[in-house]
């Protein structure tokens, strides 16, 4: 069953998605406006789905606090820097890529202390 919280990260998602997509598509075409469109949408989702799920599972105290700001601030600043050089499917991407990075980083220190 589907809930209110279940349906923020596609809302969240799916303006700057099509907003990509017109403008990418009056630049380059539609066969590219809609992949950097599903790229915005799918990177805003998952980045919006692992903010939720680790604010649900702070468990651990001050490491479950600093993980979920390092998932919150982290991808957002990189797509802000990137996305002022570029266009927002590439500061989607690299936000992604400090997402994962601050991810793998909190929870190899978190195995590291707590053993799970």
């Amino acid at each position: 069953m589907w809930t209110v919280t279940d349906l923020i990260p596609w809302a969240l998602a799916l303006l700057p998605a099509l907003w990509e997509l017109r403008n990418v598509w009056r630049r380059h075409g539609w066969i590219l406006g809609a992949c950097a469109g599903s790229i915005v949408f799918g990177g805003i989702l998952v980045w919006v789905y692992v903010v939720q799920q680790s604010v649900h599972n702070m468990d651990y105290g001050a490491l479950g606090v600093v993980q979920s700001l390092g998932l919150l601030l982290g991808p957002l600043a990189a797509a802000i820097v990137i996305t002022r050089r570029t266009t927002l499917a590439a500061g989607v991407f690299a936000g992604l890529a400090v997402g994962f990075c601050v991810y793998v980083a909190t929870a190899t220190i978190g195995i590291g202390i707590y053993g799970e």
